[in-house]
């Protein structure tokens, strides 16, 4: 039953709800009102306009004596059939007078003693085949303390017809009420969940060649209206992260082609004719430095997609930026020597909880542009400075500069400023960069030094407490 249930669709399972929930209270509604009508309506109404009239034309005295319309009533005295039919109890509950035609010999029990002191419709029967309603309630006697019980009766029958319709009506309007139901219910849902067939027809169709189309949006702040919008926000990013990639796999095709064609070209001269012994080694040596630029950037490759993938988890420990700097200082201090330029540090104490070994890769790739893109003789200035809830490691080298129109693009993959492009390299470093300090919840900032020069800054948030 239950996996039938599941199998089942939205639209049916919802219309079937709203027919079983509407038939169930129909039903209980419809028997409420048939059970009212019947111990109130059908019998109380036409009792107690009965008991009016009997009061008004009833008189009891302080003595015991009843009057009927201002004549005295003699004890054992006859009933018109065209008279009402009542009863009147004393206070302690013993019949004082019947006022009905009926023999004793015609009925089989007499009605029971009423409930003192409260008003009650009752039907009970006398004899077979002759139901009897009645309405009791109290009675006020002149000069007595407490007060008399009064019962007005009739025949049932009446009663029972007007009830038998009622309950035919009932039986007959109640199922045409539940196919309404039914039909109501499913044609509802039907107009409710038309945007939620279009959506999954538009789903169907869309595919990793046709990104960019979107499902249709109601325009109507209901829950179908958020998901057609959730679900295009998640289209539109799933598009940007395939566009993105369409480009690396071109870009790195690019990157890859020429060292590739360099080293097939290479090859095929040396291979034209015979060489001397010198030629060959030239040719080889051409081949290997290919060969290494390959390498170098298959391997910067790997990195970016590793971090931009998350193959690197960030292990947080409490780092001190400023001895951080400092070991990456005296890691390249041989490069900067050789490269005849100074690095200069100026920091103050700043620990951070961060990952040490992607915030060390980060660094040191700023630090190995800074030196590849300033001039022999260059001193370059690494600052780490605290404030503002976040600690920065600014790297401030004295190049040429990126003009203001490439600036946007500096941490594009394979992108290289014209200034830079002489310098080698395959334009993937400050990708690499901006995506380590994404896992590590910072960023990567960029500013200018005048007249030239450059200033790239790693912020993290911070600083953490130190560690005891």
């Amino acid at each position: 039953m239950k996996a039938w249930w599941k199998r089942r669709t939205l639209r049916f399972r919802l219309a079937l709800w709203y027919a079983l929930g509407g038939a169930f209270l129909l039903t209980a509604f419809s028997a409420a009102i048939y059970l009212y009508v019947a111990q109130h309506l059908a019998i109380g109404l036409v009792l107690r306009e009965e008991l009016a009239g009997i009061e008004a034309r009833l008189a009891v005295t302080p003595e015991g004596r009843i009057s009927w319309d201002g004549r005295e009533l003699a004890a054992g005295a006859a009933w018109p059939a065209d008279q009402p039919w009542f009863e009147l109890w004393d206070e302690h509950g013993q019949l004082v007078r019947r006022f009905w035609p009926l023999a004793a010999e015609q009925l089989e029990r007499l009605p029971p003693a009423p409930t003192r002191g409260t008003e009650t419709v009752a039907v009970f029967s006398l004899a077979p085949a002759f139901p009897l309603r009645a309405l009791s309630r109290p009675y006020a006697v002149p000069g007595r303390a407490q007060p008399w019980m009064i019962r007005v009766m009739g025949a049932h029958e009446p009663a029972a017809e007007a009830l038998a319709a009622l309950l035919a009506i009932i039986v007959v309007a109640l199922p045409i009420v539940v196919a309404l139901l039914v039909a109501g219910g499913y044609l509802i849902t039907r107009h409710w969940l038309k945007p939620l067939e279009r959506m999954t027809r538009q789903a169907e169709s869309i595919t990793a060649e046709n990104l960019g189309q979107r499902l249709p949006e109601s325009g109507a702040g209901d829950e179908l209206g958020r998901l057609a919008a959730t679900f295009n926000r998640t289209l539109a990013r799933l598009e940007d992260s395939f566009r993105t990639l369409d480009r690396f796999v071109a870009d790195a095709s690019h990157e890859l082609r020429t060292p590739l064609t360099t080293l097939r070209s290479v090859g095929e001269v040396g291979l034209r004719r015979g060489r001397t012994e010198e030629e060959y080694r030239e040719i080889i040596g051409s081949m290997l430095e290919e060969a290494q630029r390959l390498h170098r950037l298959v391997e910067r490759l790997l990195e970016l997609a590793s971090a931009e993938g998350g193959g690197q988890a960030a292990a947080r420990e409490t780092v001190a930026l400023d001895e951080l700097a400092a070991a990456c200082v005296h890691d390249l201090g041989i490069l900067a020597e050789h490269n005849e330029q100074q690095i200069v540090v100026t920091a103050v104490p700043c620990p951070v909880r961060t990952d040490p070994v992607l915030l060390r890769a980060a660094l040191q790739n700023l630090i190995d542009n800074a030196m590849k893109y300033s001039l022999a003789g260059a001193t370059i200035r690494i600052a780490v400075t605290a404030g503002a809830g976040e600690c920065r490691v600014a790297v401030t080298d004295a190049g040429p500069g990126i003009p203001a129109g490439q600036r946007a693009r500096l941490a594009n993959r394979f992108y290289r400023a014209e200034a830079a492009r002489a310098g080698g390299g395959f334009g993937l470093g400050l990708a690499i960069t901006q995506a380590y300090m994404r896992a590590l919840g910072g960023r990567l900032d960029y500013a200018p030094v005048e007249p030239t020069g450059s200033c790239f800054s790693l912020i993290l948030p911070g600083p953490a407490e130190p560690t005891r």
